[in-house]
Parts: structure tokens; C-alpha cells; sequence
């Protein structure tokens, strides 16, 4: 197999398999089922679900190397898959990769290989560009909004809560977790203040909003056993302010990704604290039936409460569940 005119002369299940050793040993579960063929072997598709898809749809030519996903229809090189399953948007540390683990060539010849990063790069929808700190400085600001949503101190230093003066936003850094690129931002959700308006980035995959902080809550010793499931940012935040651990989807809309990233929170209880209107409550019996691995209950807004924003302190203290 040739990659950037250099051989590699070994098989193609041995590089994923070891790929897949790696990526295990950093907390990323990929390629659960690598089938061979003759000309190339199907793997789970890395970019859509999370990785987590059930039957292999993406196939990985044995001759350089290109994969392609029959379900997603994404298109890329070895190197440039490698590098992404570890969160690098760069073709050539997957290359680098490649040739640390598998190269004969040798230390001395390695300095003269030419890289072609001439061609289009794909972005996968789970492998964002990281924000900057120069950039998240520059949103690190207190706007009185906040305090108007009910956001504490401690919340809005933990969720690195600030404002971005250009657009009149209040900011939402979303970061990873887990032992790849843990705590590096992703992208940075932003709330309109003047025309209530959420702007995120399009063409990627949301994961849940508050699963990095519920990690890093966990790791500091706290004594979790039930997270609240909300839509919005500041339903999320609300609910840590008043004491209870929550995550939240970017809407109702919750996407077999963040399913699958619900089905993997660290503890047997989940409480769904949707928005108290139609589409809360559809969102709601489809949550029930596909997370069949936790009890899931349900939380009743009080009368007139159409989400956990709009409740008082005593009442988020007080929330009632159904099953």
C-alpha cells in the first residue's frame, strides 16, 4: 500500500486494528467491527454517530488506503482519517502517525519525504477547528443579562460564560472531553441578547451542551447519580445553579449522537426536564423508549412553566417526577 509515494508494507487490518488500540488506550471507542474483503474491509464510519454506528458502513481500500462511507458520503485518505480520529483536521499527522508506527523507511530518509496537502480536506462533523484562548479572552466579559437569566458566579466561571460585544451575544464555549483534546473548545455557541436568537456553527455535529463540565464535576470528587435533561443552554445552566448536574441538547431535537453520548453518562438516572409544550413532550417519549439503559423519569413543570427557565428557585428545588 502507497500513501504520499511511500510504501508501507504491511496489512491494512493491522494498521486499523492498532489505530483502533491507540484510539482505545485515549478514551475513543472506534471501528467496533472491521470486516475483511478481498479488495478493501468495512469498518464502522468514524465521522457520523458518534462513531458508534451498529453495522459497518465505510470502506477502506486495501490498494492507498481511501476510505468512503456509503452512509454519510464522506470521502478521505488514511492519513487524513487517522488524524482525525485523534481531533487533528491535518493530513500530515496522520502521516506522521503512519510512518512512526509502521514505516521501514528510514529516520534520515523520513526528513525528505515531500507531503502532497494539495487536495481538498474534509471536515468531519465530530472533529471541529478548536477555538482559540486569544479568542475565548476576548469574549471574557460580564454582561447584566446574565444575572437576569439567574446565573451565579460559580456557574458562570465554571461554563466560562462571557460576552461578545460585536454581536451583542452572550457566549457559550462548548469544549471535548475525555482523554483526546480534553477541555479544548470547539466552537462557541452564541445568544443574541437584543433579538433572543441562538447562533451555532453549521455542518457539525452537536454533542451535548454541559458534558465536558459533568466530567470535570465527576473528577473533582462530586457524588453524582442523576443528570436533568434539558433543550436549552440556559435551562442547563439554571439547573446547576440551583445544585442539580444537567446537559442539553441544543433543542428537541436530539440526534442519535447525543443519544448514544446520553446512554454513556456516568450514572443510572436521568431526568427529563423538557420544554412544556408539543414538541417537548414528542422529544420526550423518544428519549423514554431509545435510552433503555438508565431509569429515565420525568420532570413536571409547574402550571404555566413552558420550560426550567422560567422557574423560580424554589420551584427547580422542588420539581416533581413522573415515570
Amino acid at each position: 500500500m502507497y500513501i504520499n509515494d511511500t510504501q508501507f508494507d504491511v496489512e491494512l487490518e493491522t494498521i486499523i486494528k492498532e489505530l483502533k488500540s491507540q484510539l482505545s488506550d485515549n478514551g475513543v471507542q472506534r471501528f467496533a467491527k472491521i470486516f475483511p474483503s478481498s479488495d478493501d474491509i468495512m469498518v464502522c464510519c468514524p465521522y457520523h454517530k458518534g462513531g458508534q454506528e451498529s453495522r459497518p458502513s465505510a470502506g477502506i481500500r486495501r490498494s492507498d488506503g481511501k476510505m468512503h462511507c456509503l452512509a454519510c458520503g464522506v470521502t478521505v485518505g488514511l492519513d487524513e482519517m487517522i488524524a482525525n480520529c485523534f481531533g487533528y483536521n491535518d493530513p500530515a499527522w496522520g502521516f506522521r502517525w503512519l510512518l512512526s508506527n509502521f514505516s521501514t523507511v528510514s529516520v534520515e530518509e523520513r526528513k525528505d519525504i515531500k507531503l502532497d496537502l494539495s487536495r481538498d480536506t474534509v471536515m468531519p462533523q465530530n472533529v471541529p477547528n478548536f477555538v482559540s484562548e486569544e479568542e475565548l479572552d476576548s469574549y471574557r466579559y460580564y454582561h447584566p443579562y446574565m444575572r437576569q437569566r439567574g446565573l451565579i458566579d460559580a456557574v458562570i466561571e465554571l461554563f466560562d460564560i462571557g460576552y461578545d460585544k460585536k454581536t451583542d451575544s452572550i457566549t457559550f464555549p462548548v469544549r471535548c472531553w475525555g482523554a483526546v483534546n480534553n477541555g479544548k473548545c470547539m466552537f462557541v455557541a452564541k445568544r443574541r441578547i437584543k433579538y433572543k436568537r441562538f447562533d451555532l456553527p453549521k455542518g457539525m455535529e452537536k454533542p451535548l451542551y454541559g458534558l465536558y463540565e459533568v466530567w470535570k464535576n465527576i473528577e473533582l470528587g462530586a457524588d453524582t447519580t442523576e443528570i436533568y435533561v434539558v433543550e436549552g443552554l440556559f435551562d442547563c445552566l439554571r439547573l446547576w445553579c440551583n445544585g442539580k448536574i444537567a446537559v442539553a441538547g441544543f433543542g428537541c431535537l436530539f440526534s442519535d449522537y447525543q443519544i448514544e453520548l446520553l446512554k454513556g453518562l456516568p450514572v443510572r438516572k436521568l431526568i427529563l426536564a423538557l420544554d412544556n409544550d408539543e414538541a417537548g413532550r414528542r422529544a420526550t417519549k423518544k428519549l423514554k423508549k431509545q435510552i433503555t439503559n438508565k431509569i429515565v423519569t420525568e420532570a413536571v413543570l409547574p402550571k404555566g412553566r413552558k420550560d426550567v427557565g422560567e422557574c423560580t428557585d424554589d420551584e427547580i428545588d422542588n420539581l416533581e417526577e413522573v415515570w
